[in-house]
């Protein structure tokens, strides 16, 4: 209600959600069926309505929040415990009076009907001497809405039978944010009254009972029920009608409700439209709404505030795979509306992450340094203001390490611990955001905002998966996890949960998983642990924990420069870098990269404190070692040509200190970049993308690969083809010798299959 709707008013049971208009007061009283009445919305012209103002507060931590079965129109949510933590929060709050709002202060309602009102629910049996305190609501609330707002009517089946009857539409309104989709809650309200409720809500409104009296309690019958109106029709498949009967509600105790509830969904169509900043978007910041006059100074007069006026804060969280919740009440009704077709995606995972909850706090203050463009310190001046302060919680990144191969470490911990690494915030900068005027940009190779932090999570994932091969890697690196982050089991190629299932079975079946755990050994990522006795011994694999961190270190940092905007300038004395002269714009994100860790590692939180000999092995993984993969396993080109800039690099601009350790990191880290952006999908590049027999080949060969730090081109090659001869089905029998042997073994590998 704080943004005029793109969609134009809404129809929704008979009714439009907005404000009432009432015109005829004495013609809503008359004792006819119960109705829903117009209710205004503004138009779609993308006017803001209200004022925006900044709200401060502090929050205080609620170690024991209290809540009950049914939250369906807040009444069920208690006060929180609060302890003694807090913290200070500065948001934007829209001022939203008359939208939606019958507000009136205590003292103004008719005290005689009051009075007959309150003896009539003590007649009923309900005791109403705690209504008003520990989160629940007072008779004046109560006979407010029923007889003010019109937002309930109250009926009777028999003498000391009482029921609320309230109609309700629930709006699940949706955005994507960075790729993902989110839902929009209220978390926190301040009441009129001073109290403070803690609960998820999404946006909901009363319908207005056009037809009720204020002078009798009417009978409760099967009208009350019954749906008895159309749905919205912009996404119907995100509609439903049910009914929660008999609910015992702590906004009311004793006095039971029944709540029939329209379900609606809406999509924010673009995010990133200047008309929506007001709610948060596109970064998904918190804000708040003050329905009514609210005015926090006005609780401590003697009147208080009207009742009707309430504060929320709202928050964007990460939408659930339904189309609409389940009611928690056992005996509800469920109306569902038919579809004749259903999307083809529906069934699909949501597998993109979503973001870490200080995200769009880092998000604003670094777009913030983006438009001021004050620092100019080289060799990027936006890279230092977006780093500035941020720090790596190393004992954090350590217990990622000693929780890796703990069965009850979860990837979604996993994922909540990556904040560790404050580099992974740059992948959610834009270049829209430096855009002059607001013009779009597009970030090269056609990215998407939020490709890059979600490609990253993926590799993060894969490293994960492939540590827990013995636990549950092989399902997560082949099949993803399902909505409750579990690793999926595949057996049926037929199976809806994921893509290209059959693909996928396959992959799990025929992939050589051991070839991926010898590759993680030979880079120092996992060893084998000895203990027993003399006579029996057992063997236990075990985390390296600083060559891990290492890792995770450099996959926070691996792609950052494909933020063009933070890309460095060389320096006078630093010419020339890899063909660029002083004052060039280093365009290569990994040339670019390797600048900054080779002459301002304090810019980068996660590399500057690395022991020397993990910061060699690092850098390292950017080289561009001009070597091709593929010309190896095929044995397509002499010694020469597959390996001499390899070993150049490694003699010229690494003097000769990598070892083979680090030749077998950088094919880890191979492994893990290039992900799609959907991680929650397991590692899809390799096993929907990528032939399997070819990914096998090459996890065979990175052995002998990382050899050509310690021997020669000639002596590696030579052993890679000797062990294909040796290795190939069917035998091919004893390794050849003599003039023609290294063209048989040549041509051994050159042959993809068997000629006919």
């Amino acid at each position: 209600g704080t943004r005029k709707s793109a969609m134009g008013n809404v129809q929704v049971c008979g009714c439009e959600t907005g404000t009432p208009v009432i015109q005829d007061e004495e013609a809503l009283l008359s004792p006819t069926a119960p109705m829903a009445v117009k209710r205004e919305t503004s138009d779609a012209s993308g006017q803001q309505v209200g004022n925006v103002t900044n709200l401060v507060y502090i929050e205080r931590t609620a170690y024991n929040l209290s809540s009950a079965a049914s939250t369906t129109d807040g009444l069920s949510s208690r006060q929180s415990d609060i302890s003694s933590k807090t913290k200070t929060k500065a948001i934007s709050m829209l001022q939203t009076a008359g939208i939606g709002v019958v507000a009136m202060p205590p003292e103004k309602l008719d005290k005689t009907k009051l009075a007959s009102f309150r003896e009539n629910l003590h007649l009923a049996g309900i005791d109403t001497s705690k209504w008003g305190y520990g989160g629940s609501k007072s008779v004046e609330h109560l006979f407010w809405e029923a007889y003010q707002q019109k937002g309930c009517i109250i009926t009777t089946k028999g003498p000391g039978e009482m029921k609320r009857v309230t109609r309700l539409v629930k709006i699940r309104l949706v955005a994507e944010i960075f790729g993902v989709d989110h839902a929009l809650f209220s978390r926190m309200q301040f009441m009129h009254d001073g109290q403070t409720v803690e609960r998820k809500q999404v946006p909901l409104r009363k319908l207005v009972w056009a037809n009720s009296s204020d002078t009798e309690f009417k009978e409760c019958s099967e009208e009350f029920y019954a749906e008895d109106c159309p749905h919205i029709v912009e996404d119907s498949e995100g509609y439903r009608y049910t009914t929660e009967d008999n609910v015992k509600s702590d906004g009311y105790p004793g006095l039971n409700t029944l709540y029939c509830i329209h379900e609606v969904t809406f999509r924010v169509r673009d995010p990133e439209h200047s008309g929506v900043q007001v709610i948060g978007l596109p970064e998904g910041q918190e804000f708040a709404t003050a329905e009514g006059d609210f005015n926090f100074n006005c609780q401590q007069d003697d009147n208080g505030l009207a009742i009707g006026t309430q504060l929320n804060i709202w928050t964007w969280a990460r939408a659930a795979h339904s189309n609409a919740t389940k009611p928690s009440v056992a005996a509800a009704k469920v109306v569902s509306v038919p579809s004749d077709k259903k999307p083809a995606d529906e069934s699909r995972l949501i597998r993109r992450v979503p973001l870490p909850s200080t995200s769009a706090q880092i998000l604003a203050r670094m777009q913030a340094a983006v438009a001021e463009k004050k620092n100019k310190k080289p060799p990027s001046g936006l890279l230092w203001s977006c780093m500035e302060n941020m720090k790596t919680d190393w004992s954090l990144a350590k217990k990622m390490a000693n929780k890796m191969l703990d069965p009850k470490y979860t990837l979604s911990q996993f994922n909540h611990d990556l904040s560790a690494f404050p580099e992974l915030n740059l992948y959610l900068l834009d270049e829209k955001t430096s855009s002059a005027g607001g013009s779009a940009t597009n970030m090269s190779s056609g990215r998407t905002i939020g490709d890059e932090y979600q490609r990253t999570v993926g590799a993060f994932f894969a490293i994960y998966w492939m540590l827990r091969l013995d636990i549950d890697g092989k399902e997560g690196f082949a099949n993803g996890v399902d909505e409750s982050w579990t690793p999926i089991s595949l057996t049926d190629k037929n199976d809806m949960r994921v893509t290209q299932p059959e693909k996928r079975i396959a992959f799990q079946n025929n992939a050589k998983w051991d070839f991926f755990r010898k590759l993680l050994m030979d880079a120092g990522l996992i060893e084998e642990k000895k203990s027993g006795g003399f006579f029996k011994s057992t063997t236990k694999i075990q985390v390296n924990e600083k060559r891990l961190v290492s890792l995770l270190a450099l996959t926070a940092i691996h792609d950052i420069m494909k933020m063009a905007m933070i890309l460095p300038e060389v320096q006078k004395e630093h010419e020339p870098y890899h063909g660029y002269a002083s004052g060039d714009v280093i365009g290569d994100h990994d040339h670019a990269l390797s600048y900054v860790m080779d002459h301002y590692p304090d810019m980068l939180p996660s590399f500057k404190d690395l022991e020397p000999a993990e910061k060699r092995s690092v850098q390292f993984t950017q080289c561009n070692l001009c070597f091709n993969h593929g010309w190896f396993v095929q044995a397509e080109a002499p010694p020469g040509a597959i390996f001499t800039k390899f070993r150049e690099a490694l003699i010229r601009d690494h003097k000769s200190q990598i070892g083979q350790q680090d030749v077998a990191l950088y094919f880890v880290h191979w492994l893990t970049t290039g992900a799609e952006p959907t991680p929650l999908a397991g590692c899809e590049k390799f096993v929907t993308k990528f032939p399997l027999p070819v990914l096998n080949s090459f996890l065979r060969s990175f052995e002998f690969v990382e050899k050509i730090a310690t021997q020669t081109e000639t002596g590696v090659m030579e052993e890679y083809l000797q062990m294909r001869w040796s290795e190939h089905t069917p035998s091919m029998g004893t390794v050849p010798i003599g003039d023609s042997a290294i063209a048989k073994m040549r041509l051994l590998c050159m042959a993809q299959m068997n000629a006919p």
